[in-house]
């Protein structure tokens, strides 16, 4: 949850609140869970959720505690130049689509659920992702060339 709330919001500070306050809305509503097996996926909905809340309230004056690492040019290690160089990608992308991706992409919610939270056609939700998939591609791409990692 802190990992999500942090790839989120970007900021360590706003990170720790969040995931406290979705454990507790977690366990407020625990009664209400009607699906168990889906657990995984409201458990991040909420916590997204109040990511979300949290980083609208924020003031914007304030800086961000959360630098992604760049990617030194003489690092040899391929995958960890690649997730540096998405990780720097996704600053690059708005809140929603920060969400988005993280929710399907690393975190595994199926489509037909974000769609269904988000009140939303399944091929819109699919086309999105889609869109914000080869935007995170092309800008690691950038970061990998930028690094010289990458020709």
């Amino acid at each position: 949850m802190y990992g999500l709330a942090l790839r989120l919001s970007r900021d360590a500070a706003l990170a720790e609140e969040a995931t406290q306050e979705a454990y507790l809305r977690i366990l407020r509503n625990l009664p209400r869970l009607e699906r168990p097996e889906r657990v995984d996926s409201w458990v991040l909905r909420i916590t997204s959720n109040v990511v979300r809340d949290l980083y609208r309230r924020r003031d914007p004056a304030q800086p961000l505690t959360y630098e992604p690492p760049a990617i030194p040019a003489e690092d040899d290690d391929w995958e960890r130049a690649r997730r540096r160089a998405i990780d720097l990608a996704l600053d690059e992308l708005d809140f929603d689509e920060r969400e988005l991706f993280l929710l399907h992409t690393v975190e595994g919610v199926r489509l037909k659920d974000l769609a269904r939270a988000r009140k939303r056609s399944l091929a819109a939700i699919t086309s999105k992702v889609h869109r914000i998939r080869a935007k995170v591609r092309a800008g690691a791409r950038a970061q990998l060339r930028k690094a010289k990692v990458l020709s």
